[in-house]
């Protein structure tokens, strides 16, 4: 189901020019293109686990998009993507002998597969720009329908933009094995997601671009994981959260170009903050670099932390008042890193793109300070491989 940690939301494509990528926004498609992508995503296994499998996700995703014009006003942009995913599950955590938490995991290896489709429709007209977007997603035991819409604004001068989007999802959930595990849902489930963003974009010179931008979210219904436990008081429970979560965000993007080096420095920064007291705090830095033979060298590195949410534990020796207990290692307080490598080669009408990114997370890294870190925390491995072709 989509609770699955979905790394891929963590690639965005950044642009290499930015006077560029702002006028995108505006201005229709004028050339037909096509992306072609493959990543292989690798989560390391756990050093010990009572019970089940210590081997983790493996999750292999292809990707496939076409951007076209359709007529002077319009474009339409159009994606799709199939995960094949296999390996076990961290289901619940007990205390050890030595008084650290042990990780329970699935007793078999997970076998599932994902399709995601969505299509976007632009009309630019003048200074503004409109999109509508819809999107599904389904699995085994998931499936999802989403719509957005987007406004996009440029000033006269063509040194600000401003814009604003909104979105509304409808997930159904089916736990499988319901009628194993007693502790999951034997009735469909729904969930409701709702966001909106806007955001301000200025070139401040002809190297330097600034961005802000504030979103909100909710989401209410059925938000537990199905598929973890917890032991409270000794007695193995199904996880369970409050059925409403509401987030903001702050974010700010730098874009720098420095003639000198004939390159460009991204730095990124996002703040969240939610109703269930999780806030974090996400930087992110790399360095666009042209080489000779139209190729480009982008090192990065992203440094994350959050804090617990009010009702994780790693461990329950009580029972809660308010009957809400999860052990989920993403509710806990943790920090982590990723650093990345990208090389992109440029040709007349045609580009491949070859990246590789590592990331690893625990209690104290960065500005976390858990002293008892969950042992659910992962590391893994992302390599990526992409084309794309205009004409």
């Amino acid at each position: 189901m989509s609770s699955k940690n979905n790394v891929l939301a963590m690639l965005g494509v950044a642009a290499g020019n930015l006077v560029a990528t702002q006028a995108s926004a505006i201005e229709v498609a004028d050339k037909f293109q096509f992306g072609l992508r493959h990543h292989n995503y690798e989560e390391q296994g756990l050093p010990e686990s009572l019970g089940g499998s210590t081997d983790r996700y493996d999750i292999n995703v292809n990707q496939f998009s076409i951007v076209s014009p359709l007529s002077e006003k319009f474009d339409i942009a159009l994606t799709y993507q199939h995960e094949k995913m296999s390996g076990a599950s961290p289901w619940y955590t007990i205390m050890g002998a030595d008084e650290k938490p042990v990780q329970i995991m699935s007793g078999a290896s997970i076998e599932d597969k994902r399709t995601d489709a969505s299509a976007k429709v632009r009309y630019v007209m003048g200074a503004s720009s409109y999109g509508l977007t819809a999107a599904v997603s389904d699995e085994d035991d998931y499936k999802s329908q989403s719509f957005a819409l987007e406004y996009v604004r440029e000033s006269a001068d063509k040194l600000s933009t401003y814009s604003f989007s909104a979105d509304v999802s409808n997930d159904d959930i089916n736990p499988v094995d319901a009628d194993i595990y007693t502790t999951r849902p034997n009735t469909e489930q729904s969930k409701r997601s709702t966001s909106a963003l806007i955001s301000y974009s200025h070139i401040l010179n002809k190297n330097t671009l600034l961005q802000v931008g504030a979103g909100v979210s909710k989401k209410s219904g059925f938000l537990s994981d199905p598929y973890k436990m917890v032991i409270a008081d000794l007695a193995l429970v199904a996880d369970s959260r409050p059925s409403k979560r509401i987030a903001k965000t702050l974010s700010s993007r730098l874009r720098y170009f420095v003639d000198a080096a004939d390159s460009a420095i991204h730095f990124d920064y996002r703040y969240y903050d939610d109703t269930w007291d999780i806030q974090s705090h996400t930087l992110s830095f790399a360095w666009y670099q042209n080489l000779p033979m139209n190729f480009q060298l982008v090192p990065s590195v992203r440094l994350y932390s959050q804090s617990e949410s009010y009702f994780y534990d790693v461990f329950y020796t009580d029972t809660r008042a308010d009957g809400f207990y999860s052990t989920d290692y993403r509710l806990s307080e943790y920090g982590a890193t990723t650093y990345g490598l990208k090389v992109i080669k440029a040709f007349e009408n045609w580009s491949i793109t070859l990246s590789a990114d590592k990331y690893s997370s625990g209690g104290s890294t960065g500005f976390a300070s858990e002293t008892l870190e969950n042992p659910a925390l992962l590391d893994f491995k992302l390599v990526s491989l992409g084309f794309d072709l205009y004409f």
